[in-house]
């Protein structure tokens, strides 16, 4: 075999080995437990009675409310939970005491490839991007956006003051605009050009992918007039503490992006929580 053959078998066995590498770690991703299902159970509870413990031996996923941070200040719901596609969860979760309220649908969930989880979560731990340094923001006027989409000053006291080293999940309710910005285009395509540099920014500060999906029916309707109303999509993301959300404001690219999120969102709920 010539040299040049063998620089390129070389190579070749390279590409092989990170993509291999990219892959496995891409499976290995919180998200990959949920995404074993193309679609799955969303449930949001109110549980008024702390003493009550919920029972959901086969949720995917499971987390409790800290605070809101986009939205109206009261959370609202307490727990959340992903479920496998079986009717018989919804059931199960009527029969749950010291609920008063639930909104739970049905959602089929955005494909996100393996290979692709592996290479942003890679290049964070390889070093190859990195977190921005820069002050964190103590006033909304320092973040730019459609003031109703934006955190509140109350809110980013509430994440500053967590504590710094515990991972936090950000569950995202959204209803899009119908038209964005008055082009052909609706709202759902302008936030997913957001939503794939946000995906890239995420990651860059730490964070991983949870899941994703369009909420396709309404299997128990809330009782509260504040969420009945039609909401379309939710996702979560995890970042690795409270403040990381806020680091993501100093990415370029990021912050280009903020005009289509601005565009295609009609109105948001994004709730802090914390994962068991």
């Amino acid at each position: 075999m010539t040299p040049v053959l063998t620089g390129l078998a070389a190579v070749a066995g390279l590409i092989v080995l990170a993509v291999a590498a990219a892959t496995i770690t891409g499976l290995r991703q919180p998200s990959r437990r949920i995404y074993r299902h193309g679609t799955v159970i969303f449930a949001a509870l109110r549980q008024d009675d702390p003493v009550f413990r919920l029972i959901a031996p086969d949720a995917l996923w499971t987390a409790s409310a800290q605070f809101t941070l986009i939205g109206e200040s009261d959370a609202y719901w307490t727990d959340y939970l992903i479920l496998p596609p079986d009717t018989r969860a919804v059931a199960e979760l009527k029969t749950q005491p010291g609920l008063s309220d639930m909104f739970v649908a049905e959602v089929e969930l955005t494909p996100v490839p393996a290979l692709a989880l592996g290479v942003l979560r890679l290049r964070h731990l390889l070093g190859l991007t990195r977190r921005p340094q820069g002050p964190l923001p103590t006033l909304i006027d320092h973040i730019e956006g459609r003031r109703e989409l934006l955190p509140t000053i109350e809110a980013i006291a509430k994440a500053q003051a967590l504590t710094g080293d515990a991972p936090v999940t950000m569950v995202n309710f959204l209803e899009y605009f119908a038209a964005a910005g008055g082009d052909a285009v609706d709202g759902r395509a302008a936030y997913l050009r957001y939503g794939r540099e946000a995906f890239k920014a995420v990651h860059t500060v730490g964070g991983q992918f949870l899941f994703a999906g369009t909420i396709t029916a309404m299997l128990v309707r809330p009782a509260s007039p504040d969420w009945q109303g039609p909401w379309d999509d939710v996702a979560a993301m995890i970042y690795p503490d409270p403040t990381a959300i806020f680091a993501m404001e100093q990415l370029p690219a990021y912050r280009r992006a903020l005009g289509d999120r601005d565009a295609g969102l009609k109105r948001t709920c994004v709730i802090a929580t914390r994962v068991g």
